[in-house]
């Protein structure tokens, strides 16, 4: 640091000792003193700075503090006083001088930094034009924060808004490193990478902007979030000679901002990210990941049976027990990996630098037993087994969508498999997921080209052994792949929203076939059974559908039978239930399907709601030997009738699974025995036969 010509105002018996000490400094190259409190007449004197004595030689001069400070201009003027009196000092700099220095509390380098910092200062407003002068006065005295930067990056002033807001005391100036620590962290938490983003750096390099959001960040108090506006200082000439910011305290309306974009970005549940947010994650774990050449994998993890879970036990349980699975992910996780919910009881994780890829089942197994341990849910104890797919970047694809779409995929492929378990994705399910987005972009237009139809297949009553109705079954006639049943397509209609259009088509489509068929062969009380998707229920426009459709056909309602699955009668829902009370006062029939197999619910049988229900074909399959079978069927009729429940059985297939129905009283069966599902034409074909007496049916009676 070069010397400084000093002129030193003041009697000097304030701070005899200080005198003796300033003349031996490095920073000083020479030294004069004055007692009048005013500069020497003689006009070849040269001086860098002022230091005045702060004490009571002011008072004895006759002069304000602010009119001295004035009258010694354009020199920069530098207060000394002693640490009991500091508000003397800090009342000089309010006044106009540069700094100032308690005698008593200064190291030789914090000395010469005000000496240095307090020409460089000086120097500064010399260049400056009247005009910016006036207005960086203003600025020193309103409420936002100001600070000034030199073109060199040195902090040559900080208003006591700023100091108050930033928590820097009155006698604390910042050195020039300043300037790379000051609101280095943007509005996300994270460092600028560029200096050239750094606010007091924008300033100074002549950029005007306004509302850059920054932390700063001290380890004495909490983060302070800024609204920085910046610009660059120029002298008369107009050459760049530093930079101005202003800026205000934003930390509250940021954190209430904050926690807007954190519910829209996290799972309001279980505080993991949502669908969104783990995609964006995703997203940049695969940039960091192919930077790095470093592996990348990605879980798809699906609770087995937690819909058994939600029924029985409600879903209050349910959701603590959600809450409890997403706490298992955070905690086993290492750090730099993460975890989302995808919806219900999904969620994902992304797992990053694990080494070999098999480091990656290390870390589905592990996760597979912890989350499978016991949980204590309220009063409850709990057990669920998750089933895990593993997608690994970038064999099993390049996008966070890809790699989602490939690990869901391997997810189904574990739980096909019992669950319980974690199923790597391979070349074969990607074909399958090839080919499932070839069948969801074409049921987008299935509909508009007629590729779907309905085939029937008939049911029988177990008494007169008479046709008495028939069951509408979707298919899809697929350009390449030929003749589709339910199974292939189904599961994308109802995930791709799909479901509803085409229901309604269903709807629509075996109503009409079913009208055309009682005028035409005089049986008025030939019914039909549509199976609806659980989907279809959670929306009113099912009951409008079914009721145009009632007046468009002028069907009996009585003659329309609407099959639901067990689980979705137990939900406990009122949007549900309300759209069921509105189906039933519209006078059709509910059947509850897949009776038997999923979660048997004795409440949804009694609870008003239905008219029948359907044996499930995995029963029937085996009951000639099964046992355990025969007594759930049995008793299934039993309760049946004693709530006057019409019973149908699906899947028969031999003459001794229909005797043995037979002997329980069953009403209705259908099956391969009594007829495979047909086209319209041929049901047409078979009721003429019936009416004629003659049976096209093989119904297995001897």
């Amino acid at each position: 640091m070069s010397g400084h010509s000093i002129l030193y105002l003041g009697s000097g018996e304030f701070a005899a000792d200080y005198l003796g000490e300033l003349e031996t400094l490095p920073c000083c190259t020479y030294l004069t003193r004055s007692t009048t409190m005013e500069l020497p007449d003689d006009a070849s004197f040269i001086v860098d700075l002022i230091i005045l004595e702060a004490g009571p030689s002011i008072a004895q001069s006759g002069q304000s503090l602010t009119d001295l400070i004035n009258s010694l201009a354009p020199y920069p003027v530098i207060a000394l006083t002693r640490s009991e009196y500091e508000h003397r000092g800090i009342a000089a700099v309010r006044a106009g001088a540069q700094a100032y220095i308690s005698v008593d509390n200064i190291s030789v380098e914090g000395q010469e930094a005000i000496f240095d910092h307090a020409v460089k200062r000086a120097d500064m407003q010399s260049r400056l034009s009247s005009t910016d002068v006036s207005v960086l006065s203003i600025l020193k005295n309103i409420n936002d924060g100001v600070i000034v930067v030199d073109s060199a990056g040195h902090i040559l002033d900080i208003n006591p808004a700023a100091r108050t807001v930033l928590g820097i005391s009155a006698r604390m100036q910042p050195d020039s490193s300043w300037e790379q620590t000051f609101c280095c962290v943007d509005e996300h938490g994270e460092n600028y990478r560029n200096s050239a983003e750094l606010p007091l750096m924008r300033a100074r390099t002549g950029e005007k902007y306004s509302g850059q959001i920054a932390i700063y960040r001290s380890p004495e108090q909490p983060d302070v979030y800024l609204s920085i506006n910046g610009q660059g200082l120029y002298d008369g000439n107009r050459e760049l000679i530093g930079g101005v910011i202003t800026f205000r305290d934003v930390t509250e309306s940021q954190r209430k901002t904050v926690e807007l974009e954190k519910r829209a970005q996290f799972d309001e549940l279980t505080g993991l990210a949502n669908r969104n947010l783990f995609v964006e994650q995703l997203t940049r774990a695969i940039g960091r990941s192919q930077r790095k050449s470093a592996p990348l994998a990605t879980l798809f993890i699906d609770l087995d049976r937690f819909k058994s879970i939600n029924d029985t036990l409600g879903h209050d349980t349910g959701d603590a027990l959600l809450c409890e699975v997403a706490k298992r992910l955070q905690a086993n996780l290492r750090v730099g990996d993460f975890s989302g919910r995808w919806g219900g009881d999904e969620f994902v994780v992304c797992l990053e630098d694990f080494g070999e890829a098999g480091n990656a089942a290390a870390a589905a197994q592990k996760l597979l037993l912890v989350l499978s341990e016991r949980y204590q849910v309220r009063s409850s104890e709990v057990y669920a087994t998750p089933s895990i797919g593993i997608a690994i970047y970038p064999e099993s694809g390049t996008s966070a969508d890809a790699l989602i779409k490939a690990a869901d995929v391997a997810m189904f492929e574990a739980k096909k498999r019992g669950g319980g378990r974690f199923q790597y994705y391979s070349p074969m399910l990607n074909a399958k997921l090839e080919q499932r987005e070839e069948l969801e972009g074409g049921l987008r237009h299935a509909l508009v080209r007629n590729e779907f139809t309905l085939h029937y297949q008939p049911r029988i009553d177990l008494t007169s052994n008479r046709l008495i109705g028939l069951e509408a079954l979707l298919r899809w006639q697929h350009p390449r792949f030929g003749l589709l049943p339910p199974a292939r397509f189904l599961p994308i209609l109802e995930s791709s929203g799909l479901i509803h259009s085409a229901g309604e088509w269903v709807i629509e489509t075996a109503c009409r076939q079913l009208a055309s068929w009682q005028r035409r062969f005089e049986l008025p009380d030939l019914s039909i059974a549509i199976n609806l998707s659980p989907q279809q229920l959670m929306h009113k426009r099912l009951v409008d559908v079914v009721a145009k459709t009632l007046t468009d056909t002028s069907l009996d309602p009585g003659c329309i039978e609407l099959e639901i699955c067990d689980g979705e009668m137990m939900r406990h829902r009122e949007n549900e239930h309300g759209i069921l009370r509105r189906l039933r006062k519209l006078g059709v029939r509910l059947s509850l399907d897949h009776f038997g197999t999923r979660d048997v619910s004795f409440e949804s049988i009694d609870s008003g709601f239905i008219d029948s229900f359907v044996l499930d074909q995995k029963l029937i399959a085996d009951v000639e030997d099964n046992n355990s079978h025969q007594r759930i069927v049995r008793a299934a009729i039993a309760m049946a009738q004693g709530l006057d429940i019409e019973v149908t059985a699906e899947g028969v297939e031999t003459v001794r699974q229909l005797e043995f129905l037979k002997s329980c009283n069953c009403d209705l069966a259908q099956g391969f025995l009594i007829s495979r599902p047909m086209q319209p034409e041929k049901v047409s074909a078979i009721l003429r036969a019936e009416i004629a007496g003659i049976s096209l049916l093989a119904r297995g009676m001897p």
